[in-house]
């Protein structure tokens, strides 16, 4: 993008001025088709009009800037700009940095009004989104705005010469470090009107227009990011940091005009171009009149497409008529209005104005009368006459059903769904495997000491752990439980349950790794913190769902196996991540002696990857149709153990009880001597005594422990050797799921608890080797700590699936305490690190591992000495008590069950209500009426009825 003068001197000016100028014209005619429709057509402007015209102002005023400092060497080098030209030039450069965050908060702004006229009366979720995005948007406007004008201390000395002592934020960092709320904000906003507009029944040429007509808002977001391109190009080659030399102020430090004139110019771009994308969606008016075959197919122009409504058959996949056969043709008219009163933005409404097929210009003279109970009809309710919260969910255009309860799968269908819930496996295993490679990184870029490395993966486990899970999590799975009992008849849908916590954990693990991009730039302590905690927040909300969906989802008898497999699956893509860091990330740890935060950038282009990554899984999980389960059906299966889960134990707690508590202590200490290993790997694998124990001189050089090179007396290096032992731990956990495979048919195969009590007490024994051997080959001590990660693999799910066995109607609040198990690290890491500033030695710090991992050993103690425990973790479900599980497990039947209960009834003489009664009321009316009413005894009854036993009932 650069020329070459007459003068043979390079400049990137022309090419900035133009596509500066070119963008705003088009983004000027855009804004002028979109008054002419409001103002001339429609004859209704609104507040999303007003924000769009202020957007307009202030981008014809920050286009100006940029054009005008072309004009006095903007995209020049500092020696081709005129000594004449500088004072204009910085005038420039600030007004333009002042114009830049309000242009983007107008604009986006107008864009999320819209949203809420769109969904005004009828999509309370959309609603909430939009205030809540818009809340954001204008407070870190406003926020970046004043920090843009007060960049420079004094004030004047951003634009004008100041021969004194002054501070400055240079420009370049500022945007780049407002990069994350400008992308997350363009993502929310591309995706909140999707949900909606891909579940309207609309003719199919009209769905497709709409749905890509708000799909345009994706330029923004590439405009965005080929925006922080540039800026991360410029930021090479300027200072970063705060200055108080005056040569290096703002608009003053060396070849400025030169290096951030594309990054200026895409800024100009970014925000015409979304001015462009927030006015197409309103031109429908004047594109029926202009191009009116574009909207309207002459043959199709009333009849919905079958695919919308149907299963593509003719026949409706809900049960209900097609939707064309319910509104005569020709009939269909534009809903009424939600309101009346003198307020002009009434008159036409945004579905209206949208979506309508054949818009109607003048809706006082042709809409309908008025609902009398003031009720919002809508285009679907409008056409089908019921509402859109169904049992269905509309990808595209297709009506997909969605299952009715988890325990109720199929072996196929539950292969399908772990499948696809795995995919956040691969996504915290990913996450997991960059953390610790990156700590070490971030550590060795900032020169951090060895406390502030180890508060890194603290505030990950310790922070996110802890609170995602019980603060958030366990509220979003059973948020619908919570307003099942309160839920109106025919009102919306809930929403909670697996789906909206894969959502939601998605999007604030999203937020956090595009947080990771403005702290690799200040290379910021706090800012590394509050990331590592975000990222933890979010990926302890996933696992509060994905653990306990493939726990349930499928039979029963393999629970253990599912879960095994999936966090095989995990551990494979920490191995991948850690090799992908080693050898593309932070190579140049290694080949360079002069270290600084531009090492990070490959790493940010990476979680900006993850983040893109994250909205498109959320978008995916908020169509795929999941099954879910409800705490009475969980409480139902729980008849069909051996053992009553309720029944007193110890001191007077019921049995259940004791398990969660013992595996929610036993989850605590696993991670947290996992955590310890891996934190202290380097230094236990190469034991060092401290230089000066007295002065607590002793800090980790990490820049020598983690290179690629093998420290002396080893044959691999440090993160080989990880790989290696990582790769261990995966393996472990494919070899447990082979053996949960095969105990349910195999009695010579080991229980899941008598695997999980091997492996607990295997890795106490190595890591005891780890504290006592001191080989004179350092090679030697690598096969305990491999076979230590070895044996460990398995623990986590092992532990997560026995500590959920027979917790019924409070099963998901016990997977919410079991993921918060993982928030040991925030503790035990620092009492090693005490004990060698103390003065002891690393392997006298690591004897805190097999100690933590004895304190685990009690859950598998207790599951294996306690009879009930036993025979509670050990229960296996035959096929036909499965059978029985998926028949019974919904206890809302809707009509095609209640159609066959009344079958049932009517064949063997019992009322309807008798058939829905308790075995032991049905089993009193057959005492009453005689033994024929009473079903024939099966053989998987005895052991749901032996296991009723008093809950005062003695210990096994």
């Amino acid at each position: 993008m650069s020329s070459t003068d007459s003068g043979a001197s390079p400049t990137r000016g022309p090419a900035v001025f133009a596509v500066t100028t070119a963008t705003l014209v088009l983004a000027t005619c855009i804004v002028a088709a979109r008054l002419f429709c409001r103002i001339r057509i429609v004859r209704s402007v609104t507040w999303d009009d007003y924000a769009i015209v202020t957007a307009w102002i202030i981008a014809l005023a920050l286009s100006f800037s940029i054009d005008f400092g072309v004009s006095k060497g903007l995209g020049r080098h500092d020696d081709d700009i005129a000594f004449e030209d500088w004072y204009a030039l910085r005038r420039c450069e600030y007004a333009f940095s002042v114009l830049y965050n309000p242009a983007l908060m107008a604009t986006k702004t107008s864009v999320l009004i819209f949203y809420l006229r769109l969904s005004k009366n009828t999509q309370k979720v959309l609603r909430l989104a939009s205030w809540a995005v818009l809340a954001i948007v204008n407070v870190a406007g406003t926020v970046l705005t004043l920090i843009n004008i007060f960049q420079c201390r004094p004030v004047g000395a951003a634009f004008d010469p100041y021969d004194g002592s002054s501070f400055c934020i240079p420009l370049l960092t500022e945007f780049i470090c407002s990069a994350p709320v400008n992308v997350v904000t363009d993502l929310a906003i591309l995706a909140l009107p999707l949900p909606v507009l891909t579940g309207m029944r609309l003719p199919r040429r009209q769905k497709v227009i709409l749905v890509f007509t708000f799909a345009l808002g994706i330029f923004v977001t590439v405009v965005d990011v080929v925006r922080i391109y540039y800026l991360e190009q410029a930021i090479t080659q300027v200072s970063v940091s705060v200055s108080d030399d005056p040569e290096a102020t703002f608009g003053d430090s060396s070849e400025f005009a030169w290096n951030a004139s594309l990054s200026l110019m895409w800024s100009a771009v970014e925000v015409n171009v979304g001015m462009i994308c927030a006015c197409i969606p309103t031109l429908k008016p004047l594109i029926r009149r202009i191009l009116p075959a574009m909207l309207v197919d002459p043959n199709a122009t009333r009849t919905y497409d079958k695919d919308t409504s149907t299963d593509g058959n003719g026949s409706s996949s809900n049960g209900r008529p097609p939707t064309a056969g319910i509104v005569p043709e020709g009939h269909l008219r534009p809903p009424p209005r939600a309101h009346s009163g003198d307020r002009r933005e009434s008159e036409v409404s945004a579905i209206d104005f949208i979506t309508t097929p054949d818009m109607v210009l003048n809706p006082v003279l042709n809409s309908p009368p008025a609902d009398p109970l003031d009720r919002t009809a809508t285009m679907l309710t409008s056409a089908t006459g019921y509402s859109a919260a169904e049992n269905s969910v509309y990808f595209g255009f297709v009506n997909m059903r969605r299952p009715k309860s988890m325990i109720r799968t199929s072996v196929r269908d539950s292969f399908k769904y772990c499948t696809v819930v795995t995919i956040l496996f691969l996504l915290w295993g990913f996450s997991y495997g960059l953390l610790n490679q990156l700590n070490n990184a971030v550590a060795t870029v900032s020169g951090m000491s060895t406390a502030e490395t180890i508060g890194l993966s603290s505030v990950y486990f310790g922070g996110g752990y802890f609170v995602g899970p019980l603060l958030v999590g366990e509220w979003i799975l059973r948020h619908d439980e919570h307003s099942r009992s309160r839920k109106k008849k025919n009102g919306p849908e809930q929403i909670g349950g697996y789906r909206a916590t894969f959502i939601v954990g998605l999007c604030f693990y999203g937020v956090g790794t595009i947080m990771f991009w403005p702290s690799a730039v200040l290379t910021s302590f706090a800012g590394f913190m509050i990331c590592n905690f975000v990222v933890g927040f979010g990926l302890a909300i996933i696992e509060t769902g994905a653990n306990p969906f493939l726990v349930f989802c499928g039979p029963m008898d393999y629970a253990e196996m599912r879960l095994c497999l999936a966090q095989g699956i995990q551990a494979i893509a920490t191995v991948l991540s850690g090799l992908l860091a080693q050898k593309v990330f932070f190579t140049a740890l290694d080949t360079s002696n002069d270290i600084s935060s531009l090492v990070l950038l490959d790493v940010q282009w990476t979680y900006l990857a993850v983040t893109l990554l994250c909205v498109v899984l959320a978008l995916f999980f908020y169509y795929m149709p999941l099954p879910e389960v409800t705490d009475a059906e969980m409480e139902h299966s729980t008849r069909y153990l051996p053992i009553d889960p309720k029944k007193r134990s110890f001191g007077g707690l019921e049995l259940r009880t004791w398990t969660l508590t013992l595996a929610v202590l036993a989850q605590w200490t696993y991670v947290a001597g996992q955590e310890s290993m891996s934190i202290f790997f380097s230094d236990i694998l190469t034991p060092k005594t401290p230089v000066q124990p007295a002065s607590n001189s002793y800090v980790v050089d990490n820049a020598a422990t983690e290179s690629l090179e093998p420290p002396p007396g080893l044959a691999l290096s440090i993160p080989n050797y990880l790989l290696i032992s990582h790769a261990a731990f995966a393996l472990s956990r494919f070899l447990t799921a082979y053996l949960a495979f095969l105990s349910p048919t195999n009695p010579k195969v080991p229980q899941p608890r008598t695997v999980l009590s091997i492996t607990t007490g295997l890795s106490i024994i190595c890591g005891i080797l780890v504290t006592a051997l001191r080989p004179a080959n350092p090679n030697l001590l690598a096969i305990p700590i491999v076979l230590f990660f070895f044996f460990e693999g398995p623990m986590w799910p092992l532990i997560f699936t026995l500590g959920l066995r027979g917790q019924g109607k409070r099963t998901k609040r016990a997977a919410a305490w079991i993921t918060m198990g993982a928030s040991g690290p925030a503790f035990w890491p620092f009492v090693m690190y005490a004990i060698v500033q103390r003065g002891g030695s690393i392997q006298t710090a690591y004897s805190l591992v097999p100690a933590l991992l004895f304190v685990t050993g009690f859950f598998s103690l207790f599951l294996d000495l306690k009879r009930d425990a036993r025979a509670l973790v050990d229960a296996r479900v035959g096929a036909e008590d499965q059978s029985r599980i998926q028949d019974r497990a919904n206890r809302d039947m809707d009509l095609d069950d209640i159609l066959a209960a009344r079958r049932r009834a009517s064949v063997i003489g019992l009322p309807i209500d008798v058939e829905k009664m308790s075995f032991l009321k049905r089993f009193s009316v057959a005492l009453s009426k005689g033994s024929s009413v009473l079903p024939g005894p099966r053989s998987s009854d005895s052991p749901a009825t032996e296991h009723r036993e008093a809950n005062s009932g003695s210990p096994g």
